[in-house]
């Protein structure tokens, strides 16, 4: 565990303890006067930064059990803060304690409220610890830090009365069920000896009463009474008590027996009053923290550093880890590379003494992989005219009269060219992907075709000779596939530019023929 610094304050002066390895390492005394307070301010000075818990054992405590209203989250907040400003106006050091659900009907929360009323009591102790920049964790009363007493000592009465001598005077605490319910601090010394008994048994019953007044716990009810004899002293007091009250069961817990079960040193339990409690607050302090927000503010700014450091290491232990793991994975790719290249090596070496017993090869083994790869790149961007020829059957299907004399076909970066056709005036290609292999820069390839043909049967009618030519070129070009087709011949020269020559009353040809070509551009990626 962390280092702590434990203080138990009580109206004559304060205790101090360290707290190292789950356990006190010391304890000191300081008187309550200026000279007290001056060398706690100097005690201080010598030691490292740790978060204060501080514990209060005074006579102005005060505790109250109340239910309120079953509310969740801000609500049950205000609502607390509210009773307790009720409760306790002239103190800043209260709480309110959430114990649990009633088992009524309206199942309540119930509360434990507590405060200590005379807040100058630890005000100079508090500001010394400021003073050297301890950050304070919290305020307790010593009746609740002592709440796990009963576990620890192994004490499982249900109505459980712990009586301790202390300093100040004599404390009585009463546990129902393990629990807390109320706890008095008598001002005075037990006495002697001789009336040590007497004056146990008397606070006893006052305390009995005063328990009876509160209805916690009746007359009639059975009541065990743990003694704390921290100085082995208080054998026959105890024996006095089951003597003279035959309905109490008296039950002595020596200094041996503490120190055992607790975990602390007899050395220091014999030292101070104080010591098991604080052995207490070290192993783990209550919930009912009475400093307000003001006064544990360095406290929280402590967690959060210890928080960040705690990250960053993780962090950095996480990051060495990887590291580790990556430097493993590095010398394990490593012995398997070097594994491969010896392997890779016998294999080179036996396929070399295979091969030596080969006869000649007719070609290289380059020369063999260099055909290879040009007979894939053939096979990946070799074309038939196989899309073109069913492409003008499924045109033809429509013009029956239209008859294909010629088709010439050409895949390649520039189109067809034949009688009538300027391939370098071609329209350029849309742009596309060159084929793999082609050199940067290099045109695409494509496919064209030059379809020549002629109407039959053809009876002079040039007119509607050309509107079956458009029609089949109209038919070819609607095809997704085709990117472009021009007519570069018609059965009859149209061009307004040229002049018109002839005699009308001639004659016609019965000879003459509606010949027409065209030319057909596939798309690139075809």
């Amino acid at each position: 565990m962390a280092e702590k610094l434990l203080v138990a304050i009580a109206a004559h002066g304060a205790t101090v303890a360290r707290w190292r390895g789950a356990r006190l390492a010391d304890c000191r005394e300081f008187a309550g006067d200026a000279e007290g307070i001056g060398a706690f301010r100097e005690y201080l000075a010598a030691l490292p930064d740790a978060p204060a818990y501080v514990m209060v054992d005074a006579v102005e405590e005060d505790y109250r059990f109340e239910t309120l209203p079953h509310a969740f989250g801000p609500d049950r907040a205000q609502m607390a803060a509210r009773k307790l400003r009720q409760h306790y106006r002239n103190t800043p050091y209260m709480t309110a304690w959430l114990l649990g659900r009633d088992t009524g009907k309206r199942r309540d929360d119930r509360y434990l409220f507590s405060a200590l009323t005379n807040p100058e009591l630890a005000a100079e102790w508090l500001q010394a610890i400021a003073a050297r920049g301890l950050p304070v964790a919290g305020v307790y009363l010593l009746p609740l830090v002592s709440a796990a007493l009963p576990e620890k000592l192994k004490a499982g009465a249900a109505n459980l009365l712990v009586v301790a001598q202390h300093s100040v005077g004599l404390r009585l605490t009463f546990f129902r069920d393990r629990q807390f319910r109320l706890s008095r601090l008598t001002r005075g010394e037990s006495g002697r000896s001789d009336n040590r008994a007497q004056h146990y048994a008397e606070e006893i019953s006052n305390t009995r009463l005063y328990l009876h007044a509160l209805r916690t716990l009746t007359l009639d009810e059975p009541l065990s009474v743990l003694l704390i004899d921290r100085t082995d002293e208080l054998g026959e007091v105890a024996q006095v008590l089951a003597r003279e009250n035959p309905s109490l069961e008296c039950i002595r817990v020596g200094r041996r027996d503490i120190a055992g079960r607790l975990g602390v040193s007899e050395a220091l339990i014999e030292s101070s009053p104080y010591a098991m409690y604080l052995q207490l607050l070290g192993q783990g302090a209550p919930r009912s923290n009475l400093a307000p927000e003001n006064v544990t503010v360095d406290y929280r700014r402590f967690r959060t550093r210890r928080a960040i450091y705690a990250g960053c290491a993780a962090l950095a232990a996480c990051g060495a880890v990887w590291a580790g793991a990556l430097l493993y994975q590095v010398f394990s790719l490593r012995g398997e590379t070097e594994d491969a290249a010896r392997q890779t090596a016998r294999l080179t070496a036996q396929y070399q003494e295979i091969t030596r017993q080969f006869p000649a090869a007719p070609a290289s083994a380059d020369n063999l992989k260099k055909t290879v790869e040009i007979a894939l790149k053939l096979r990946t961007a070799g074309r038939t005219p196989a899309v073109v020829m069913a492409m003008v059957s499924r045109a033809l299907d429509a013009s029956p009269g239209i008859v294909i004399r010629e088709l010439d076909w050409k895949y390649g970066a520039t189109l067809v060219s034949r009688e009538g056709v300027d391939a370098t005036k071609a329209k350029p290609a849309p742009e596309a992907t060159p084929l793999p292999g082609a050199p940067p820069g290099a045109p695409p390839r494509r496919q064209s075709a030059l379809i020549g043909g002629e109407i039959r049967p053809f009876r002079g009618d040039y007119r509607a000779a050309i509107a079956s030519i458009n029609e089949f070129a109209a038919r070819l070009g609607a095809d997704p596939q085709v990117a472009e087709v021009r007519i570069v011949k018609l059965p009859l020269n149209v061009n307004p530019t040229l002049s018109i020559s002839g005699n009308t009353l001639a004659s016609p040809d019965q000879t003459a023929t509606a010949d027409f070509r065209l030319v057909l551009v596939m798309k690139p990626s075809t």
